[in-house]
């Protein structure tokens, strides 16, 4: 049986655990949005089915997904590690 849809959100290129400052980072990854945050929505099936642009900080994508889920989509939202 299918599980229900859920958000998962994580930071690009970067561990959920990892604290290294983004400043630190810069000129040393080829990808310009990495360490932003992200979301993906994925399917009762774990298959993704649809994903976000980069937000440079964890509240601009949480106030993202509020507005989303605003429309009337019910659905969880989990952190995962971003590799």
């Amino acid at each position: 049986m299918a599980g229900e849809p859920y958000f998962q959100i994580y930071r690009e290129g970067l561990k959920v655990a990892e604290q290294a400052p983004l400043n630190a980072l810069a000129g040393l990854f080829a990808s310009s949005t990495h360490g932003q945050w992200r979301w993906r929505l994925v399917g009762g099936n774990g298959e993704p089915m649809a994903h976000g642009e980069a937000y440079t900080t964890k509240a601009a994508l949480v106030q993202a997904l509020n507005s989303i889920v605003a429309l009337g989509l019910t659905t969880r939202v989990i952190e995962v590690d971003g590799r």
